[in-house]
């Protein structure tokens, strides 16, 4: 039997249990989910955490269940060293869950990047093996230019979750990660014209090559406030008009919005406050050309006089984005933090132990929770997708996810003549 197979079947009990413990969702709304490092003080506890809610998810799949993400690995699956026999691998018991469902007959589809599946092939190769299910690689690189680099699954006709956390071991408990879970046929059927797109263009390899893709026209923009959205509930009762979009311009369904004017809408809105959170942020390119639609949009809100605050993790801190992040921190009315997680106790863990979530939040009534860091590549050239949410409360727990961080032992102020070099990632 399979390696895989094995592991998966010892956890499938397990997972059942956390299935079984946790209540289902209600029609109609949404959550936020996280995933924090063990051995810190970044946990929240009204926030649900991402390990159980995709093993319950995915154990209450009844009709179908596609994964798309940038790649799966379990522990132990690539090229890299996997780190301290004592780190846990919490991919296992949602793995089993998407066995399970493919073995009661619900039908699987998993697409993953064909770029990074060179690195992680196992699980893709897996996938394929299930009773009905159905695995491909999309060469996002010739569609576009860059890669597939949204992390999502859709479950059912009314399920969506996305967010900054791949289907990797270590995103589920060694990385401080944000993602949201919505329960709502029209937000899915969205999510569901982007996966089946790259489904399209992805192929069956075995049968037939990708299909010759065209580029499309960057939709015409409507701005944020006047696009409808739905209506869902959020934890706390507030009720919010929620907005699906996704990246690039050039590769979006008809109907699907692009994000990037819409965070620029958001931003240009702000009259108090702007929080922002990610793994990196650049208006540099390596070519010299500058990306600055979002840099911009984030200097026009502090000038209004909104406080704008800013957490990036400390592998943000490279040559090419530093000077961008230097300059952004000495505008009156904004400030940076670096964050640094500590190493695990039991040794060093390659590409774990930072900051990866990607959300913004404005003036405690709006929320953008995607799969982009804030480069030109992320919004013109890979595919990505977002969340907006807009009314009061909308924000709540973001905001206060943003402030375990902010506040907490790991962020260090950006100062224009600090000295800061990005750490090791492998």
């Amino acid at each position: 039997m399979p390696r895989i197979s094995r592991l998966i079947i010892g956890a499938l009990t397990g997972a059942s249990l956390v299935s079984a413990a946790l209540a289902a969702d209600k029609p109609g709304t949404y959550t936020l989910v996280e995933s924090w490092p063990e051995h810190t003080a970044l946990d929240l506890p009204q926030i649900p955490d991402a390990p159980a809610v995709w093993a319950r998810e995915m154990g209450a799949a009844t009709t179908r269940l596609d994964l798309a993400g940038f790649y799966f690995s379990r522990k132990g699956d690539g090229k890299d060293a996997v780190g301290p026999d004592s780190a846990p691998d919490h991919l296992v018991p949602v793995l089993a869950q998407v066995e399970a469902a493919a073995k009661r007959g619900v039908p699987v589809r998993l697409l993953a990047d064909a770029k990074f599946a060179r690195t992680y092939p196992e699980l893709p190769a897996w996938a394929g093996t299930l009773p009905g299910a159905q695995s491909r690689l999309l060469d996002a690189g010739a569609a576009w230019g860059g890669v597939l680099h949204a992390k999502y699954f859709l479950l059912d006709d009314d399920g969506l979750y996305l967010g900054s956390q791949n289907f990797d071991w270590r995103a589920l408990g060694e990385i401080h990660e944000m993602g949201i879970l919505v329960r709502d046929k029209a937000l899915a059927a969205q999510a569901r014209q982007v996966f089946d797109l790259d489904w399209k263009i992805a192929g069956d390899a075995a049968a037939t090559p990708p299909v010759a893709y065209t580029p499309s026209a960057a939709p015409a923009h409507v701005p944020l406030a006047e696009l409808p959205g739905v209506t869902l509930t959020g934890p706390a009762g507030n009720r919010v008009q929620a907005v699906f979009a996704a990246s690039p311009a050039t590769g979006l369904p008809g109907g699907i919005p692009w994000d990037l004017p819409l965070l620029v809408d958001m931003m240009d809105a702000a009259r108090d406050s702007v929080h922002l959170q990610l793994l990196s942020y650049n208006v540099s390119e390596r070519d010299g050309s500058r990306f600055d639609d979002l840099d911009n949009a984030l200097r026009r809100a502090a000038a209004r006089g909104a406080k704008v605050r800013i957490i990036l993790a400390d592998w943000a801190a490279t040559k090419y984005a530093l000077p961008g992040i230097k300059s952004l921190s000495t505008v009156p009315g904004i400030e940076v933090r670096f964050t640094t997680i500590p190493p695990h106790p039991d040794g060093f863990i390659p590409f774990a132990r930072v900051e990866h979530a990607k959300y913004l939040s404005v003036d405690g009534n709006a929320l953008w929770v995607g799969t982009s860091n804030w480069s030109r590549d992320y919004f013109f050239e890979s595919r990505n997708l977002g969340v907006f949410l807009k009314g009061a409360g909308a924000p709540r727990d973001a905001d206060a996810f943003f402030n375990l961080s902010w506040q907490g032992p790991y962020a260090v102020k950006v100062t224009e003549d600090g000295e800061y070099a990005a750490p090791r990632r492998n």
